[in-house]
């Protein structure tokens, strides 16, 4: 009956008709018995009058409770496309300006190091430096962006390995603690012989992140990098004196660009990625990182890597370009930047190759006609929305399927990332170091 209290005046129009007969039937008979089955009925007429209403109001309540959240549900999604929408473009205009900043960057790294196999003076050689360190100061921001790219496109695949973890521990330390020096900083390690179950080089890029943090907010003190083994965990700890992290902030620091005290955006305290590409890369190991700070006294951050009980099988040597000689191939050079083209020609040729350097896949199968190449070296964004796995492919039809080769890039877009990825060509991320450069071709040249 109640039920059609949801309209009050239909739950009205039902059970007055109903009550009100039986009400006066009672209270027309002359008999106490019945003048008191007449007052109840009477109360309980007022009772139902009233659950009806408070039932009626109620459900006007949860009505407009509903199209309210239907219309919060709403703009949550209107936001949230604004938001994704925005995260998009963000992401293009990164992954365009990176790619664009990449090229004369790379070019640059090729020249560089062609100068410096020259006869130089110390004042010279000096020079050379002080632009080798500001050409590998834009590249290690490029490269920051590049992380957070594939972190996003979700292209890193863990090449998990037991290692022992005293020579990264070394690594870190050798190339990190001269920043510390410079500014004052005491930097310790602490020796380990505890060997780990995870990602070498995804576990290097974590520390060097949250060591190169430690320095860049700490002023006075020190920074500590440890190691401890509990149970079945091996805990990588860095410890620093800087000016610690407000309680309100501490999930805030993992977000994207988010930096403690930069509103001027000072490029000397990096884009503020590093802790977002940290927080990215343990989830894609499945690692634990905590983090604990007081401000104005520190912090330390620790991550839980799995102990491993295997033996550990030692890397191999690296082979520099002035270690191994000559390489005596012939390259077929891709690229539609000529500055790109010429510093490739001419280190390779220095490298005692027999180049060729084109800019399209037309040119480049005229020339694998005229000379057959033992290696393909192409970019991976070519003219007219073209690609050098487009090429490679179209080559290797003309050459045969062995055809060793390597994609060059310097796009940092998720979705090129991917395409660039299912090729299963060899990657690499402009701007290429010569020497990487070196111990690729020397991987995939036959013999």
């Amino acid at each position: 009956m109640f039920g059609y209290g949801a309209h009050y005046p239909t739950f009205l129009a039902f059970f007055l008709p109903m009550m009100l007969p039986a009400l006066a039937a009672l209270a027309t008979r002359q008999s106490i018995f019945y003048a008191g089955m007449a007052g109840g009925v009477a109360v309980f007429t007022l009772v139902g009058m009233h659950v009806g209403r408070r039932f009626n109001r109620n459900v006007l309540d949860s009505l407009r409770l509903r199209f309210e959240n239907l219309d919060l549900i709403e703009r949550l999604r209107e936001e949230t496309k604004k938001a994704e929408n925005a995260s998009l473009a963000k992401s293009k205009f990164l992954a365009a300006a990176s790619h664009d900043l990449r090229q004369p960057i790379h070019a640059l790294g090729l020249f560089l190091e062609l100068i410096g196999r020259g006869e130089l003076s110390a004042t010279q050689r000096e020079m050379l430096e002080n632009a080798r360190a500001s050409t590998g100061a834009s590249a290690e921001m490029l490269n920051t962006l590049l992380d957070f790219s594939r972190i996003e496109a979700g292209v890193i695949t863990p090449q998990v390995r037991p290692f022992h973890l005293l020579p990264l521990l070394n690594k870190i330390e050798s190339e990190l603690a001269p920043l510390a020096i410079e500014k004052g900083l005491v930097f310790r390690s602490r020796e380990t012989h505890a060997a780990a179950l995870s990602d070498p080089v995804l576990v290097e890029l974590i520390l060097r992140n949250l060591v190169s943090n430690a320095i860049r907010y700490t002023e006075r003190g020190g920074v500590l990098l440890a190691c401890r083994a509990r149970g079945d965990a091996v805990w990588l700890e860095v410890w620093d004196t800087g000016i610690g992290i407000p309680p309100a902030q501490q999930q805030e620091i993992f977000r994207d660009f988010h930096q403690l005290g930069n509103p001027e955006r000072d490029r000397t305290k990096g884009l503020g990625l590093g802790l977002a590409i940290v927080d990215g890369l343990t989830r894609t190991l499945k690692h634990k990182l905590s983090v604990k700070s007081i401000p104005s006294n520190g912090s330390v951050f620790r991550l839980a890597l799995p102990v491993s009980r295997a033996a550990v099988i030692a890397d191999e040597p690296k082979t520099l370009p002035g270690q191994a000689g000559k390489l005596h191939a012939r390259v077929l050079v891709i690229d539609d930047d000529e500055a790109v083209r010429t510093g490739m020609l001419k280190l390779l040729v220095d490298w005692g190759c027999e180049c060729t350097a084109v800019e399209s896949i037309e040119d480049a199968l005229a020339a694998a006609r005229t000379n057959r190449p033992d290696v393909v070296i192409s970019d991976y964004r070519l003219r007219e929305q073209r690609t050098g796995a487009e090429a490679i492919a179209a080559l290797r039809a003309e050459c045969g399927d062995q055809l060793p080769a390597l994609l060059i890039t310097g796009d940092t877009a998720p979705e090129r990332l991917r395409e660039a990825l299912a090729s299963n060509v060899p990657l690499l991320h402009k701007p290429v170091s010569p020497d990487y450069l070196y111990r690729k071709m020397l991987v995939i040249l036959p013999g």
